[in-house]
């Protein structure tokens, strides 16, 4: 029984010797760091479309703004910096849809985050400085956030409250004095003072009541039928003409809906002209009759013959329609 006692123990130093040496071992061992994470290949393309949407909003949307094409492309080709915190910054134009010139700049930032922020957002700054130049009394602070990596072209430019727009009252001018009257003392006008305005019918003259015996009835008694009936031929003149210029437009719709419409059919060019030169015919009863030919648009020889009756209230009636006859 001693002997195994002694045997044990032999064997179990040397395991605990072991296993202390593998202990003090992985205590001895360097800590392993994890391997950096790889950037996201896709944040360029994010960041662009995030900072255009941000635009899109600022401006009223896309009904109202569109983004310059650059915006709408490759990633790579957005104007675009890397900032050392990982964060891109986009300077890019825009304006209303379908613009030629653009109207608006933009500067916004996107973090790896996602979070965008704008730091400009208003006219083109080169337009801006043009419009208004700073002066060494321009004291005012800007009222926008600037970005600190930018340079001085991004600052918004104000005008002080030193150097208004529009000046409230014109300056005072200087007293002068007061000339001596040009005029001689012989003259003895009177000193120049406002007046009150007289009435027109307390200066004119009364006006003569009694009618002169030129434009009495019983002077003239024949001038009305001298000139009535020239005024009623004039009347009836301007309502045939009238009357045969609708009648023209009437008969050539009739010929244009019974041949297949314009896209088959082309009536001569006289029925589009004045009105006299087209070829009709006025009949007893009020009517016109008009005989006209036609053909496929663009035809030299033309192939359609038409014959189109117009009566005083409208009414076409359509009495040939087909081939030319000798």
């Amino acid at each position: 029984m001693r002997q195994f006692v002694a045997f044990s123990k032999v064997l179990l130093l040397p395991l605990c010797l072991g296993i202390g040496q593998v202990a003090v071992y992985a205590q001895s061992l360097p800590s392993v760091t994890p391997p950096p994470q790889a950037t996201d290949p896709f944040f360029l393309t994010r960041a662009k479309n995030l900072a255009r949407q941000a635009a899109e909003r600022q401006n009223g949307g896309l009904r109202l703004y569109r983004a310059e094409a650059a915006m709408y492309g490759p990633a790579i080709d957005a104007p675009s910096q890397q900032n050392s915190d990982g964060s891109v910054t986009f300077t890019f134009k825009g304006g209303a849809p379908g613009f030629v010139t653009p109207t608006v700049e933009t500067i916004a930032t996107v973090t790896p985050q996602g979070l965008v922020s704008l730091q400009y957002n208003g006219p083109l700054r080169s337009v801006a400085l043009a419009k208004v130049k700073p002066t060494p009394s321009q004291t005012q602070e800007p009222t926008q956030p600037l970005n600190q990596s930018t340079n001085s072209l991004e600052k918004p430019v104000l005008i002080p409250s030193s150097q208004p727009l529009l000046p409230n009252s014109s300056p005072p001018l200087p007293a002068q004095p007061k000339a001596p009257s040009t005029r001689p003392p012989s003259s003895g006008l009177p000193t120049l003072q406002p007046a009150p305005v007289i009435p027109p019918r307390q200066t004119l003259p009364p006006i003569a009541t009694q009618p002169t015996p030129a434009i009495t009835p019983q002077s003239t008694p024949s001038r009305p039928v001298q000139t009535s009936p020239a005024s009623i031929q004039n009347t009836s003149i301007q309502n045939a003409d009238f009357f045969l210029s609708r009648a023209k437009n009437l008969a050539r719709q009739a010929a244009i809906n019974a041949n297949g419409g314009l896209a088959q059919y082309r009536p001569e060019t006289s029925m589009f002209g004045p009105a006299a030169g087209t070829p009709h015919q006025k009949n007893q009863d009020g009517s016109i009759t008009f005989r006209f030919q036609g053909g496929v648009p663009g035809y030299r020889n033309p192939t359609v013959e038409s014959v189109v009756t117009v009566t005083q209230n409208s009414t076409v009636t359509v009495t040939y329609n087909g081939p030319i006859r000798p």
